[in-house]
């Protein structure tokens, strides 16, 4: 007998598998259509002009003012653009979009070596279609790409630690962190290196002295490439403009700019970047039984416990919030999730099937306002053609999916049912807000 297809991708091509479902997720919606080139963004602007004029370091933009923001995002654009020589829609998202498949691959191969496989697939389908990655995944703010050095620095940073006891000066961890500071500033480096040392200082295996030493020479090494940067801009734009960067890049921590909140805004940027599988855990905790559990907390887990604790207290704490800053963390919250879920799946089985069919009259409900709308729907109301037309297709597939799964007792094939569900929701919205 044939093995099915996705049970052989699954079991024997399990990140080709999630490479293709990232492909499918968002590289088919980029740039369907042109720029509008007097309405587009400052990024755009500049990395157009570096485009045309080869200044790479202080690109004049328009009314002659200098751009100085981090280049990392205006360098992939301008690369990527480089062959149709200018910036387009497509050219803008795809970093990105880039971003996104690697942090998804990256989450998969890094947990499903330290944990249960099965564990780390669903947090990396977790991951793949929750609110938080989807919005960002085809943006062009370079906040996903961003978020993507500083993950895949603090895998590496485990790896260095579990392979090679802090020996050595690991040029790929150095690089990654030089490209988080190119993108977003000093706190590339500085939160990723607080995370992985507070972790270390936990970890208790280790010397002090050898723990600080191998910091300071990483922070060191990570600086090597920015530096570059800033000497060029010190000898264009002089010591004044070098003030004006710095300044730039610590605003986030004195809290300077628009985006002020008090640390509770963590908690529902959180809540609304998981949906919809908050709603499934909101759901476990009605008729919760609480009984006492030997929990083991060591090796990724305790790793994947600190960097999200740290990171996120860092977050709380720093005056300037984005929920975009919080990308970093999700990986790290997922692979606790998918434990929980499973959990859930075996032991509470009606929770499982109860959230199904919540999914199910949501989704249902949601198509009917968006295909038939009225004037106090919330959705807004799109056009039917070949792409939604075959996409709502595969939604009603998933729903028939989903119910036809309610009606057996493997109640895991009913979570990836419901996973697959969101997936196809997620196909349909990036296809409509397209037209």
């Amino acid at each position: 007998m044939r093995t099915p297809t996705l049970q052989y991708l699954y079991l024997q091509k399990p990140v080709s598998m999630i490479i293709v479902i990232c492909i499918i997720s968002v590289l088919p919606w980029l740039g369907l259509h042109e720029l509008d080139m007097p309405a587009q963004s400052e990024c755009a602007i500049t990395a157009n002009t570096m485009l045309q004029t080869g200044e790479w370091i202080l690109p004049h933009v328009s009314g002659g003012e200098v751009s100085y923001d981090h280049p990392m995002l205006h360098w992939l654009i301008v690369l990527f653009s480089y062959g149709q020589g200018y910036v387009s829609k497509l050219t803008m998202q795809l970093p990105d979009a880039l971003a996104f498949i690697v942090m998804m691959a990256t989450s998969l191969i890094f947990f499903g070596r330290r944990t249960k496989f099965h564990e780390a697939f669903i947090s990396t389908l977790f991951l793949i279609t929750c609110s938080g990655m989807q919005n960002l995944s085809a943006a062009s703010s370079g906040d996903l790409l961003f978020a993507t050095f500083l993950f895949v620095s603090l895998t590496q940073l485990y790896r260095w630690e579990e392979n090679y006891e802090l020996k050595g000066i690991p040029v790929e961890i150095s690089l990654l962190l030089s490209g988080a500071i190119l993108t977003k500033g000093l706190m590339g480096v500085i939160l990723p290196l607080l995370a992985f040392t507070t972790y270390l200082f936990i970890l208790r295996k280790h010397p002090v002295w050898l723990i600080l030493k191998a910091m300071s020479y990483l922070f060191v090494s990570s600086l090597f490439l920015p530096t570059l940067w800033y000497v060029s801009i010190w000898k264009q734009g002089g010591t004044e403009l070098l003030l004006d960067v710095m300044r730039t890049e610590f605003s986030y921590f004195w809290g300077v700019g628009p985006d002020v909140h008090n640390f509770l805004y963590v908690f529902p940027a959180l809540a609304i970047g998981f949906l919809p599988w908050i709603v499934f855990f909101f759901f476990s905790l009605f008729g919760m039984k609480w009984e006492k559990h030997t929990v083991c907390c060591t090796g990724v887990k305790l790793f994947s416990l600190v960097s999200m604790v740290v990171l996120l207290a860092a977050y709380a704490i720093m005056p300037v919030k984005r929920a975009s800053f919080l990308l970093p963390i999700y990986p790290f919250i997922t692979i606790f999730l998918a434990q929980y879920a499973l959990y859930i799946t075996e032991y509470r089985t009606w929770c499982t099937r109860l959230f199904a069919i919540f999914m199910t009259v949501a989704v249902v409900c949601g198509l009917l306002l968006a295909i038939f709308p009225s004037g106090w729907s919330p959705f807004h109301a799109f056009a039917i053609d070949l792409r939604t037309g075959l996409l709502l297709g595969f939604t009603f597939a998933m729903l028939g999916t989903v119910y036809y799964q309610l009606f057996k007792r493997i109640n895991i094939k009913i979570l990836y049912a419901t996973i697959a569900l969101a997936f196809s929701v997620n196909l349909l919205v990036n296809a409509a807000e397209m037209i």
